[in-house]
């Protein structure tokens, strides 16, 4: 996004009077899921009492929550040699085409309540082959083996069609995860995928799904962890990619790139491949500049804080603002739904769940006390993040296109996506949507009727004072200082 301009603004005053905006004509990309990962905390949250994990549930993938699009199965590789258990997911893979599919009880029973949700993307992605299949036999540190590709492919499509019979339809399934790295350092699973073997690995895994009737699953890849790993290395497999095999390009962006960097990224990835780029990973943000840590617009780096206010909300939007308007990925995905990285204990301080601190981590929605087993704090907490993703999940619907907004002052950032279908919402039915954000600390008003998106008939908005509102119908609407406003028109 324009991140300097933006900068420069958060400290502008701008009075609540209306100002002039405009939609473009000119369609962008189509839009196709938001959401989030089920890795790793099912593992922790599953042994919770049913009636939170009925509320997690719900806060995720329910129409009372987040009610998000797009939901990530970790399909784990068995957690050999990884020293944090929570992160050493089990493996149904006990030999070729032998399968223990009670091996992960925690996983599945959060991908059957997205399944029962009805969640419309689901993705089966892989950190690490079973270790049969990489070169040091571990689930960290080694490599993909060449002559285990075949076996590898056969393995996830034997696994999509196991939970397609339990009427589970994963529509996509991810072979690898930022190949560039073996994780040797153990502290999750991981293996290294090299260039030339990606597009084997994606060609291998299409015949193999295939040859079990499993045609409408996509394949994506190669989820390169940044732009530095994925544009130098996307010429040497993706060409080599049969047409029809790869369904999207699929990246992280832990580099926090340039909106040239970022834009670069996305024409790369679809002009080789010829099919969408999706942002599939992202979490563990702060301000570059530790002084600016309380504009949200600020130039993001990684590094540990958890920030669950709306400065923590907005960082998260300026990342979707510039992966949907500078790479115009089709699609994105959080990192961990759920995490335990508060960074303070929530018993001996309520407080501290609602306030940022520089122990925890921005790498979940919700978040849960990592010392529930100790101390019996079985509770959840929700962030501003989560309700953000509630407006574009909620209201970015699926085979909704992509409008750019222009003439908004310089600290509110606008998308607006036009639906060919009418959508029931809390306010009423509605075919476009406007997503407004306001970076800066004091209110700003907008006309609706000036978006020329139809009928207004109503909106909701997150703000520092309220987490989920809705309201009617109106000539002018007060987006307040650090919120995000949607607008809906039929």
């Amino acid at each position: 996004m324009a991140r300097l301009t933006l900068q420069l603004a958060f400290l502008g005053v701008y009075c609540a009077t209306a100002l002039a905006f405009s939609v473009s004509s000119t369609p962008g990309q189509v839009i196709n899921g938001i959401g989030a990962s089920g890795a790793w905390w099912p593992n922790d949250v599953f042994h919770f009492p049913d009636s939170v994990r009925e509320q997690v549930a719900e806060l995720l993938f329910g129409p009372s929550g987040a009610g998000l699009t797009s939901y990530r199965f970790n399909v784990g590789g068995g957690g050999v040699g990884v020293n944090n258990p929570t992160r050493a997911p089990p493996t149904f893979f006990v030999s070729p085409g032998v399968y223990n599919w009670s091996a992960d009880p925690a996983g599945v029973f959060f991908l059957q309540k997205a399944a029962q949700f009805n969640v419309p993307q689901l993705t089966a992605f892989v950190n690490s082959a079973p270790t049969t299949m990489t070169t040091n036999g571990r689930s960290c540190g080694g490599n993909l083996v060449d002559g285990q590709i075949q076996a590898y492919a056969t393995y996830l499509a034997d696994v999509i069609a196991h939970f397609k019979e339990q009427g589970i339809h994963f529509t996509h399934v991810s072979p690898m995860n930022e190949p560039d790295d073996t994780f040797g350092s153990c502290g999750q699973e991981g293996m290294q995928v090299t260039p030339q073997q990606r597009a084997n690995v994606v060609n291998t895994l299409r015949s193999a799904l295939d040859a079990q009737g499993l045609q409408s699953v996509g394949i994506m890849a190669d989820e390169s962890s940044s732009t530095g790993n994925f544009i130098p290395e996307a010429s040497q497999w993706l060409p080599q990619v049969r047409k029809g095999a790869l369904a999207a390009v699929s990246h992280h962006q832990y580099g926090f790139n340039n909106d040239a960097s970022v834009a670069q990224l996305g024409s790369v990835g679809r002009n080789l491949s010829g099919v969408d780029t999706w942002f599939s990973e992202i979490c563990c943000f702060k301000a570059a500049n530790s002084a600016q840590q309380g504009n949200p617009a600020a130039p993001l780096t990684y590094g540990s804080t958890y920030e669950p206010t709306m400065i923590g909300a907005l960082q998260l939007g300026q990342l979707l603002y510039q992966s949907f308007t500078q790479a115009q990925d089709a699609h994105f995905d959080f990192w961990t739904a759920l995490s335990g990285g508060i960074g303070c204990s929530p018993l001996n301080n309520p407080s501290c769940i609602t306030n940022a601190n520089s122990d925890g981590w921005n790498d979940g929605l919700v978040y849960y006390d990592p010392d529930f087993a100790s101390n019996g704090n079985t509770a959840v907490y929700q962030t501003k993040r989560l309700f953000l993703m509630k407006h574009f999940a909620n209201f970015i619907w699926l085979g909704s296109t992509r409008f750019a907004v222009s003439g908004l002052p310089s600290n509110v950032v606008g998308m607006a996506f036009k639906n060919p279908s009418q959508h029931s919402t809390p306010v009423g039915n509605a075919r476009a949507s406007l997503l407004l954000m306001n970076m800066g600390g004091s209110a700003v008003s907008v006309q609706p009727s000036q978006a020329g998106l139809g009928n207004f008939v109503g909106g909701a908005v997150t703000s520092p004072n309220t987490d989920w509102q809705t309201f009617g119908s109106s000539s002018s609407v007060s987006l307040p200082g650090l919120s995000i406003t949607t607008l809906l028109f039929d």
